[in-house]
């Protein structure tokens, strides 16, 4: 199967068509910052059209500036405003308007395996993980240097 690579913001359009058509889509991930749930390049995500949003969910956002973010919900003010961090990155965060967000994510593919982000299991683990980071640039440094090339 060959493999086709199309600039972020020709798919991404589309993936936000599509869902606002109220289509699921499947897309391969790029990047970092979503590690270790997420690893680019290897893991695929299921998005959904969304819902109502909670904290905790992984979403494809809209920004202001036009770029696209899959990232986690870590914050909704009252206003309608959501906060978004990926989990791989240890400061910095982004903001946009609940209107702006795209899509749920759903599914996790990960080595042809599905995997439910909003299982108890993974619910947990993005909690713990989020309570680790004050730490979390070490345990991504012994992540990518050990388990990255085991994948």
């Amino acid at each position: 199967m060959k493999k086709l690579v199309l600039p972020n913001e020709i798919l991404m359009g589309e993936v936000e068509r599509l869902l606002l058509q109220g289509t699921a889509v499947t897309i391969m991930t790029k990047g970092s910052s979503m590690m270790p749930f997420i690893v680019g390049e290897r893991d695929s995500v299921v998005l959904n059209p969304y819902g109502e949003p909670k904290v905790g969910d992984i979403a494809l956002a809209h920004l202001e500036n036009g770029a696209y973010v899959l990232h986690r919900i870590i914050d909704i003010s009252s206003s309608g405003i959501v906060t978004l961090m990926g989990d791989g990155n240890i400061r910095g965060t982004e903001k946009c308007h609940i209107s702006r967000l795209c899509g749920k994510t759903v599914s996790v593919i990960r080595k042809g395996r599905r995997c439910n982000p909003d299982s108890d299991t993974w619910i947990f683990m993005a909690k713990l993980w989020r309570r680790l980071l004050p730490v979390r640039r070490y345990l991504l440094a012994i992540y990518r240097r050990i388990f990255i090339k085991l994948i």
